[in-house]
């Protein structure tokens, strides 16, 4: 069997990975793509500076430009004439040297000759550089008024243009310089990297077993609520996501601790209505065998008793199956445009027999012609819980109301008892299966299923429903 890590182990992992992926990048960056980084930068600045400057060729203060743009981007620039004659230059040292005094400069400097002239003011601090030349053939090849390139040895990003009165501008910067730096930035990593990933480490083992903690803790008292203990000590504090993930196990152990109880209930409601009818089938059977057989006025009272009996045992039956079936969803669905004004007098017809005789009243208003898409037999079924529902609750009285209405496109079924209602505590639960309210009136057999079933089928239609228990107590559904 394959070994699982734990949650502690996993986070840990993916927080040293991302340290490591971190570090990779840094040093990619910072060694491996520097230079080519480096070099788009630079042939950016330069291209940019040699359109300033030609931009500001009349200007005045032409020379200034020249040299701000030389200091500022490590620029070798000149500005030759037609013929090759240098007619300024400058880089990015012109700037500490000014543009006067150069008879100071020349006798402090011990290179040079002393009929060595350096003409500042002119600007011819330098010869031509060996590129100039391939420039000029590139420019001239090129019929443009521009061209750039980089030098054959990979050391200098060239960019000039033709300028006004037929001179030519020449801008050079120095590429590949970045050697010694990435040689000290690649030891210096070294040492970061080293101390970095020892200190993530720790702070990724310290950071994991801080979120192991809580979700141990979680996933035993889920332990807990599968062994029994519906009541397990919750952790919460740490973060909103667990504190969710604590209150909807709390939920969920309520509602288990619920519905255990509900269906110990549910059992031993069951085995006792069950018990009964088949006491009473077995006590007539035994009374036909030895007593009524041969009395035909006794022994048809005795198999009337034991058919009705029989009636009620399978009635109880079947619900508890149908009930079943319907959370398995094998029960097929029948959709159509029905009438349900008729389906409701039919249900109500059904009743007509247990009202008489038991001298209930069910006060109707039911609008003619109201229609709705639903399985008929389904929605038939519901109407008649609705309505055995309210006979069970309702008060002395022995009435209720049916109504039945259509508006905006839906039509409503309600179903009101006069009652006493039922209990706030209990509004929750009565959709639940297996419940069944303390004070219901009827003390005939019922399951407590009649209400789920009701809610299986409409909720399998998009319907809605729902209880309203004020002034009195009324279902109701709209399709």
């Amino acid at each position: 069997m394959k070994r699982r890590r734990s949650f502690g182990v996993k986070l840990w992992l993916w927080f040293v990975l991302f340290s490591a992926a971190i570090f990779l990048v840094l040093w990619l960056l910072q060694t491996v793509f520097l230079q080519s980084f480096y070099n788009s930068m630079a042939i950016h600045s330069a291209e940019k500076a040699a359109r300033e400057i030609a931009e500001r060729s009349a200007d005045a203060d032409f020379y200034s430009v020249i040299d701000e743009a030389a200091a500022a981007n490590s620029l070798l620039v000149f500005v030759t004439d037609a013929d090759g004659k240098i007619l300024y230059s400058s880089d990015e040292y012109k700037r500490l040297y000014g543009e006067t005094g150069q008879e100071e400069h020349q006798s402090d400097n011990p290179w040079l000759s002393p009929d060595e002239v350096m003409n500042w003011e002119k600007g011819a601090l330098r010869n031509l550089p060996y590129s100039y030349k391939a420039f000029i053939e590139k420019l001239a090849a090129s019929g443009a008024d521009s061209v750039s390139f980089v030098t054959e040895d990979n050391t200098a990003y060239v960019t000039g243009s033709v300028l006004g009165g037929g001179n030519v501008l020449y801008i050079s910067m120095p590429l590949g310089t970045v050697g010694g730096t990435v040689r000290i930035l690649r030891l210096q990593l070294v040492w970061v990297s080293a101390l970095s990933l020892v200190l993530g480490f720790c702070l990724a083992w310290v950071i994991s077993k801080r979120f192991e903690r809580p979700v141990a803790k979680i996933a035993d008292s889920a332990k807990q609520i599968a062994a029994g203990n519906y009541h397990p000590e919750l952790p919460k504090g740490f973060c909103a996501e667990l504190d969710d993930l604590s209150d909807t196990l709390g939920e969920t152990a309520l509602s288990l601790e619920r519905a255990k109880n509900a269906q110990r209930d549910f059992l031993a409601n069951v085995s006792h209505d069950l018990r009964t009818p088949l006491t009473m089938i077995k006590g007539y059977a035994e009374m036909v065998k030895d007593i009524s057989w041969e009395d035909p006025q006794r022994r048809e009272s005795d198999l009337t008793i034991i058919m009705r009996e029989a009636d009620r045992l399978t009635a109880l039956v079947n619900e508890v199956l149908d009930f079943s079936a319907m959370q398995s969803n094998h029960v097929p669905h029948e959709y159509g445009i029905i009438d349900l004004s008729r389906a409701v007098r039919d249900v109500i017809g059904q009743f007509a027999p247990f009202c008489e005789q038991n001298g209930y009243v069910i006060e109707t208003e039911i609008t003619d012609g109201v229609t709705a898409r639903a399985d008929e037999a389904q929605i038939k079924r519901v109407i008649y819980n609705f309505i055995d529902n309210a006979v069970n609750h309702t008060d002395e009285s022995k009435k209720i109301k049916v109504s039945l209405t259509a508006g905006d496109g839906s039509a409503r079924f309600s179903v009101t008892d006069h009652g006493k209602g039922i209990a706030d505590e209990e509004i929750p639960y009565i959709w639940d299966r297996y419940y069944t309210a303390r004070n219901r009136k009827n003390k005939a057999v019922v399951s407590g299923l009649g209400l789920s079933i009701a809610k299986e089928i409409l909720m399998a239609h998009g319907a809605g429903f729902g209880v309203d228990n004020k002034p009195n107590c009324t279902f109701w559904f709209e399709l």
